[in-house]
């Protein structure tokens, strides 16, 4: 249940391509990976025998999970709170780690009760350094360098990563594979399509973070759609077109849309566009090679043209979030799906704020647009080389109780903290956070180890309705992306920097700067600065499978 999630983050995600964070794996063809492991080949690493799935059976939701994706729903936090770590982890033990944060850092373990609570119920001294989300990769590349690793770490695709973690990090699959893993009852109701994000070198080196298939919303404000008369379900672009019209009013401050490569995600699921890569008997086409981006873009100029986004729409500090939750964006198109507790939140001094989700249907009009579904994951926790095994045992009992599920007493702790400090309980027994429990209670270990999501909401059941019902709706028609769970070198050295060039070329087409049939110059100058490379580094994970 997380309360946002970072910009760079979720646009690495959803941004076409860009998916390393939320789906690294296995890279063929790569020479051996050091160290005295395996080569990271696609052939050794479908042989690696993945954790058991054991799905927590110990609380019953209100909407259950689905097969394709949809989370489990409850309406009303569970009166029951069972316990699902019998004993405390360790024993006074001093663990280390480091993890990103996207709030301003917690006070420290001698000012926050809810931090020294949480080591006293791991029975550990939990040193944790907390790195924001825009400096984490900086402070990343500065911690591998040094000689001084912590004894968890939060991990970040890189170049030669599969070398990286076989010389540095443990390989767990003695203590983690099938049934190996019912010693960490929690760690293995993590589905296990989410572990082959941590499998490389023919083994497994790390434990993942586990996130929905739906990955992403349209978050719209359902009270502006309604002021103006207009239905939250425009059925193509022309009356996408019309609707935002309705909703922007610049003398008002308001505008339907805000940043600019959320519509533009959102207008590629409209034409049908690739979720990152499109796969077809075994080669690739990535989705700004196809006609389906290009009509997209070319959408999306006329939607500028059109004057219903805002005027910073093109600046990468625009503060969507805020401006949504003012009502100056009434349209936030594409945003992380676990955001919408932190609308919620924003929203809640507002008596006319209601917040709605808004279904993508095609161009044309004919039904419901593919929906770009997630990879499952959101990154792997890597834990150093140790000498001693006691010690690896520790800190998987440790990632253990931080992965508690939904509604166990250890859920409650690590999510809302000490009763009557960090958090109050309603009459309906829905926990809420007090003043002081959102400032304690942001200690990032939910990027150490995390249950799988669900959909809740304190103080606000029918909200569990709305969300299983958006998603049920949208993943019923879902595009994956063929690559994930595959690693790309190139994409981890040069994607970022191809990536930037090409949507720096696509602003100056959406505004009118350069026309239209400048993409197919962009498109050879990606392919040429990587893009070929990162389709020949996949293609060869792809046949080998």
């Amino acid at each position: 249940m997380d309360r946002s999630i970072g910009r760079r983050s979720f646009l690495a995600a959803a941004g076409g391509g860009t998916a390393a964070l939320l789906g690294v794996g296995s890279v063929a063809g790569c020479n051996s990976s050091g160290g005295g492991g395996q080569a990271n080949s696609a052939e050794s690493n479908t042989k690696v025998t993945l954790p058991e799935y054991l799905p927590y059976t110990g609380i019953t939701p209100d909407l259950a999970a689905t097969a394709a994706g949809v989370d489990a729903a409850f309406r009303h936090f569970p009166k029951e709170r069972p316990k699902s770590v019998p004993e405390k982890p360790g024993n006074g033990e001093t663990v280390s780690g480091m993890s990103n944060i996207f709030y301003a850092v917690p006070p420290g373990l001698d000012r926050n009760s809810y931090w020294s609570g949480l080591n006293d119920r791991l029975g550990i001294d939990l040193k944790l350094q907390m790195v924001a989300a825009a400096d984490y990769e900086q402070k990343f590349a500065t911690t591998i360098a040094g000689n001084d690793l912590p004894d968890v770490l939060q991990m970040r695709p890189v170049a030669n990563l599969p070398s990286l973690l076989d010389k540095r990090f443990m390989r767990l699959d003695e203590h983690l594979a099938g049934d190996a893993i019912k010693k960490y009852p929690n760690l293995a109701n993590i589905p296990t399509r989410t572990w082959k994000s941590a499998v490389f070198n023919g083994g497994i080196y790390g434990v993942p973070i586990p996130r929905g298939a739906v990955q992403l919303y349209s978050f719209i404000r359902q009270d502006l759609f309604e002021a103006a008369g207009v239905s939250p379900e425009p059925k193509s672009l022309a009356e996408l077109t019309e609707t935002a019209k309705a909703l922007t009013d610049p003398k008002s401050r308001r505008w339907a849309f805000g940043y600019w490569m959320q519509v533009r995600d959102f207008l590629q699921m409209m034409n049908g566009s690739p979720n990152g890569w499109r796969e077809e008997g075994g080669r690739l086409t990535h989705q700004f090679e196809t006609q389906e981006y290009k009509q997209g873009i070319a959408d999306l100029a006329q939607l500028w043209t059109a004057g219903v986004m805002h005027p910073d729409a093109f600046s990468d500090q625009l503060p969507f979030k805020n401006l949504f939750n003012a009502g100056t964006i009434a349209i936030n198109a594409i945003d992380g799906y676990l955001a919408w507790n932190a609308y919620i939140q924003a929203g809640a001094s507002n008596p006319k704020f209601k917040l709605g989700l808004m279904p993508i249907y095609t161009r044309t009009g004919g039904g419901l647009a593919p929906w770009w579904q997630g990879s499952g994951g959101y990154s792997i926790t890597a834990l150093k080389q140790q000498s001693d095994p006691k010690k690896i045992e520790l800190i998987l009992r440790m990632l253990n109780w931080l992965a508690a599920p939904f509604g166990t007493e250890e859920y409650v702790y690590r999510v809302f903290g000490k009763e009557g400090v960090d958090h109050t309980v309603s009459a309906s027994g829905d926990p809420a956070l007090t003043a002081a429990g959102q400032t304690n209670t942001v200690l990032p270990i939910r990027y150490l180890a995390d249950a799988p999501a669900v959909i809740y909401q304190p103080g606000r059941p029918q909200d569990a309705d709305v969300q299983h019902a958006y998603q049920t709706k949208v993943l019923a028609k879902a595009a994956v992306n063929p690559t994930v769970g595959l690693f790309s070198n190139t994409n981890a050295t040069k994607n970022a920097t191809i990536d930037k060039a090409f949507g720096n070329g696509v602003k100056e087409i959406v505004q009118g700067r350069k026309p239209i049939a400048t993409l197919d110059d962009l498109v050879k100058a990606w392919r040429s600065g990587g893009g070929d490379a990162m389709r020949t580094e996949y293609e060869a994970q792809l046949q080998n499978r």
